[in-house]
């Protein structure tokens, strides 16, 4: 499958929103779930799987469903050793710098890593530990490694028998599943790892974006864009935003029921929430950001694992900032936070552009090629996604 500018713009665009949402700025309370109950995790990992899925068929039918594979493993490799790399420098220099000095925000980041350092050190690389903003790199590494099984399987049986798979998944995370895995996981190993070291996001719940993803890339999302679909989708988002941001007296208090809007378990309400502004924006935004060739979105889309690393290791040192006497940057810090995160991103995406033109020019000469072509293609180009 060629490049389509509007996906790439709108990964670019969850990237920006995500960045926002982190970066200790006051611009985070406008870019956290703007659309509802609905965050750029959810969206960041959707069209990842879109992605991939997407390209799968081509690899298949090119070089067969074994390369394919190898391909997808070796992606799963390259974001692994991005997470490696946050977490040597999350070790490193983020403790360097909570130890330094009052910085809550980093000291409670790795909170875990200070009470426990030596059970870190392992159980990081393991997966197993995973600090907040270092939690997302993780579930892509075990989803990728899992896809070409998945689709493959997809192959022989269709959708219908991993959507029933997957949905039974998700059931069982909204029963405790997760808590029970992690109870039997501390019996049978005697680790004192506690379920918060874990990550935040449930992985039995989150596979079912990652499955969706793979279903609307397969499929190219056609049953996404029936009219009908997207006038009461519209309705949907319309109502969840106004309840998200209590407008409009929508000010509906769920009580004990708060779990179905729970975004690390996935709750059913933003399930739905989900879907219905995924119709939206495959039937609204997708076609304005074609029209308006969003090119440094795009850019930053095509760069996506890259950036997303950037985007982590600016909000590790924009935390070093706030200590017990500066609980809140003032507007001309928050401003340089902002222009040199969005800087170093920006230049990590033109800079693998650059690469990659310098690539596959002819008139460049062959041995600079070459070493042009070694970094680029360390992600591949159809595949360089997070």
């Amino acid at each position: 499958m060629s490049r389509r500018i509007e996906i790439d713009a709108l990964r670019g665009l969850m990237l920006v929103t995500m960045t926002l949402t982190h970066l200790p700025t006051r611009l985070r309370l406008y870019s956290d779930q703007p659309f509802g109950f609905v965050s750029a995790a959810e969206g960041f990992v959707f069209l990842s799987a879109f992605v991939v899925a997407a390209g799968w068929s081509r690899q298949v039918a090119i070089r067969g469903a074994h390369h394919a594979g190898q391909r997808l493993r070796a992606r799963a490799l390259r974001v692994y050793g991005h997470h490696l790399a946050l977490l040597a420098f999350a070790f490193t220099v983020g403790a360097t710098l909570a130890a330094a000095g009052g910085r809550p925000g980093l000291r409670n980041l790795l909170g875990f890593y200070f009470e426990f350092p030596g059970l870190a050190l392992v159980s990081g690389p393991l997966l197993l530990y995973q600090p907040p903003l270092l939690d997302i790199l993780p579930m892509y590494v075990v989803f990728l490694a899992l896809t070409p099984a998945l689709l493959q399987w997809t192959e022989q049986r269709g959708f219908r028998a991993l959507w029933a798979a997957s949905a039974a998944l998700w059931l069982l995370s909204q029963c405790g599943g997760r808590a029970l895995l992690h109870s039997g996981l501390r019996a049978l190993t005697g680790v004192p790892l506690p379920l918060d070291a874990l990550g935040a996001f449930d992985l039995l719940a989150w596979q079912l974006l990652w499955v969706a993803g793979l279903w609307a890339g397969a499929t190219r999302g056609e049953r996404l864009q029936e009219p009908a679909l997207f006038w009461v989708s519209a309705l949907a988002v319309a109502g969840f935003a106004l309840w998200r941001h209590k407008l409009a007296g929508f000010t509906f208090d769920l009580g004990a029921r708060a779990a179905l809007l729970d975004k690390w378990h996935l709750g059913a309400l933003r399930v739905v929430n989900f879907v219905t502004l995924a119709v939206v924006m495959a039937r609204g935004a997708l076609p304005l950001l074609r029209a308006a060739r969003a090119d440094v979105l795009a850019r930053l889309g095509r760069a996506s694992l890259p950036v997303f690393s950037a985007h982590v290791l600016a909000c590790l040192v924009s935390l070093a900032l706030v200590n017990h006497e500066v609980t809140e940057l003032s507007v001309s810090e928050e401003a340089a936070v902002l222009i040199a995160t969005f800087g170093a991103m920006a230049l990590v995406a033109w800079l693998l552009g650059e690469r990659s033109a310098e690539c596959t020019t002819p008139r460049t000469d062959a041995s600079r090629r070459r070493r042009a072509c070694a970094l680029v293609y360390r992600t591949p180009t159809r595949e360089r996604s997070s």
